[in-house]
């Protein structure tokens, strides 16, 4: 619970004050003593796992001004009460999502209150009756839900696609009126579609929201046209091409692997720690976008355990990486964490166990799943970093980094603003591939969500942009893994899955490279391949993107394994409640899970949310007739 502040101290009444509106948003987490008397080890990491990945990240990309913590509660600070609440809204969502696969005792669920008024501030706390209500406001509210003053509710509507119900007048404590107060139900919030950050320009106003209407409003008439499969046009054979640097201009995130600590070795010096230090720093370093610390750079510090401040200050990294490994007969044990030099905080941690059966083959797995990992982690604090700073930044790297941000919402209006931030990025600095990457999957995205009326023309020209990012950089994945996507679309599955063994050989950790892999694999048949695919994209991103739990989820249901489908798309719903192709599978899923009234259900939300699924072709990039006789018959047997 926050605890309101003292403020019959006559002194404090002497100082000059600054008085300001703003909207103020009050977290606490449900049951947290009961939480913390059954395990409070496990209940102070999963909170502080929850603050680092998703509430933090999620509170700076809207703007929001941490005021204080108090143990399991949050006081947060905001310019604009619509920020307030979407912030508010996407954090319950997450949380829900992440809460899934916890036991019911164990989850950590959240109550927000939010209200806008006059607050004093002073030192950097805030007080005054304004924070008064909005804590007040969250112990009314229901577990995982929001509950909001009048003064929100009235700034909000019609700005946000929600509908709060009426909670009537509520007489609080130490507050002399009674306030009318309004909820919304983590049922409504789990139903409501995800709600993109508004990027603002200097001086408060977005100048960017003209672009994603307009183009909105002109490709509407766009149907969807995902899965079909158009003659091969993509002609330029695969070869060797010119091998390219990244250029200097583009500032990447700066990483340094200190070398991990063998636990127990004689000597402190063990082969297999100092193997597996050097391969994680080679693997990381075929991610592009990273600017990884050579081993002879680290290697001074092993053996010292120096602080990662330190590290970071003498190397100028943002991010140090440091483990141990604790080598047993029975089992191989290897700790790692990621820390933030910059904010001085452990942002990520994991363990890892292994049997020693083949000493090389564990090296090469792990190896693989925490560079993997890393990767993934890094690249999304890089989002929300890129994503807080105001658009006037005109560094490539950032650019493309929005971009991306863009692209992963896989909504119309985003994908158009995305295609703005790539084309800058392409004219600020033209060697730069991944510029060239995004705009081409901007244009694949255009084609498998129909919102273009020319998808061959599309495809075409994402085409066209993978095989300039190979020119330009011939040792990056992801643009092999663009080249092989692009192929996929013109039914050219040989070529596709070329493209994407390459990919995967410059880069055997790129989650990336998997995700596209598993559709080539489904369409060629191998679902068993593609299920391992796509699990081990989940390892490296547990939160994987739509796409890719849409690909596992049709996988699932051909693989018989019904539960595993339902589950996967019904997190992809959740995540992306506009994604046609989901909800579509998702009402298969449940059919043949045998749950028949959820698939009534969901049935009659495609075809009300959805009426230009297209039927006829869907599936029709299966080459195995079985399988899309698989398929068909789930889709008849839901309705569709």
């Amino acid at each position: 619970m926050i605890k309101l502040p003292d403020r019959s101290d006559p002194m404090t009444a002497e100082k000059r004050v600054e008085r300001r509106l703003a909207a103020i948003v009050a977290v606490d987490v449900v049951g947290y003593s009961r939480l913390m008397g059954a395990d409070e080890v496990g209940t102070l990491r999963a909170l502080g796992a929850q603050r680092r990945e998703l509430v933090d990240p999620t509170i700076a990309a809207r703007r929001g001004r941490i005021v204080k913590t108090t143990g399991d509660g949050l006081l947060v600070e905001f310019p604009s009460a619509v920020e307030a609440v979407a912030c508010a809204i996407s954090i319950q969502q997450r949380i829900a999502l992440r809460n899934k696969g916890v036991a019911q005792d164990k989850r950590l669920i959240f109550r927000i209150g939010i209200n806008v008024g006059d607050i004093i501030s002073e030192g950097g706390d805030i007080f005054g009756d304004g924070v008064n209500v909005a804590a007040r406001l969250e112990s009314l509210c229901e577990p995982g839900g929001l509950c909001i003053s009048r003064a929100v509710r009235d700034q909000v509507r019609d700005k946000l696609p929600v509908t709060f119900d009426d909670l009537g007048e509520q007489q609080v404590k130490n507050i002399v009126r009674p306030v009318r107060a309004f909820g919304l139900s983590a049922e409504a919030i789990t139903a409501t579609p995800e709600l993109p950050s508004q990027e603002t320009a200097p001086g408060g106003r977005s100048r960017l929201w003209v672009i994603p209407v307009l183009i909105a409003v002109i490709l509407a008439a766009g149907g969807a046209t995902w899965w079909i499969v158009p003659p091969l046009v993509v002609t330029q054979p695969f070869g060797p091409t010119a091998i390219s640097p990244l250029p200097i201009g583009a500032a990447r995130a700066s990483v340094a692997v200190v070398p991990f600590e063998a636990l127990g070795a004689e000597g402190g010096s063990d082969y297999f720690t100092d193997g597996l230090t050097e391969d994680i720093i080679s693997a990381l370093g075929r991610f592009r976008d990273l600017s990884v610390m050579s081993l002879g750079a680290v290697f001074a510090y092993k053996g010292k355990h120096p602080p990662p401040m330190e590290v970071g200050r003498n190397l100028k990294v943002r991010y140090v990486v440091e483990g141990s490994i604790r080598r047993g007969p029975e089992r191989i044990r290897v700790s790692v964490s990621l820390t933030d030099t910059n904010r001085s905080a452990v942002l990520w941690s994991e363990k890892y166990e292994a049997e020693p059966k083949d000493i090389f083959a564990v090296q090469d797995q792990i190896t693989r799943q925490i560079s993997g990992a890393l990767a993934a982690r890094i690249t999304n604090l890089e989002l929300v970093r890129s994503a807080a700073k105001p658009p006037s930044s005109l560094e490539a790297y950032d650019l493309v980094l929005r971009g991306r941000d863009l692209l992963h919402r896989l909504v119309r209006s985003g994908n158009a603003e995305a295609r703005t931030l790539f084309e800058q990025a392409i004219t600020l600095d033209q060697g730069y591939a991944p510029g060239y990457i995004g705009l081409g999957r901007v244009n694949l995205n255009s084609v498998t969500q129909g919102w273009t009326q020319f998808p061959g023309e599309t495809l075409e020209r994402a085409g066209s942009l993978a095989q300039k990012a190979i020119e330009l950089d011939n040792l990056n994945g992801a643009a092999h893994a663009l080249l092989g996507n692009v192929a996929v679309h013109f039914g050219d599955y040989d070529r596709a899955l070329d493209e994407l063994k390459r990919a995967i050989d410059l880069n055997g950790s790129d989650a990336e490279s998997y995700a596209v892999l598993i559709p080539v694999l489904l369409y060629r048949g191998d679902i068993a391949g593609a299920i391992a695919a796509g699990e081990l994209v989940e390892r490296f991103q547990p939160n994987a993107p739509v796409g890719t739990q849409f690909n596992l989820g049709l996988a699932y249901v051909l693989a018989d394994r019904a539960a595993d489908a339902v589950r996967v798309l019904e997190r992809s719903v959740e995540q992306n409640p506009a994604h046609m192709y989901s909800n579509v599978m998702l009402a298969a899923a449940y059919a043949v899970a045998g749950r028949r009234q959820e698939a009534e259900r969901q049935a009659d939300r495609v075809r009300q949310h959805f009426p230009t699924f297209p039927r006829e072709t869907f599936g029709s990039a299966l080459r195995d007739s079985e399988l899309r006789t698989k398929l068909d018959q789930a889709l008849r047997k839901a309705g569709l």
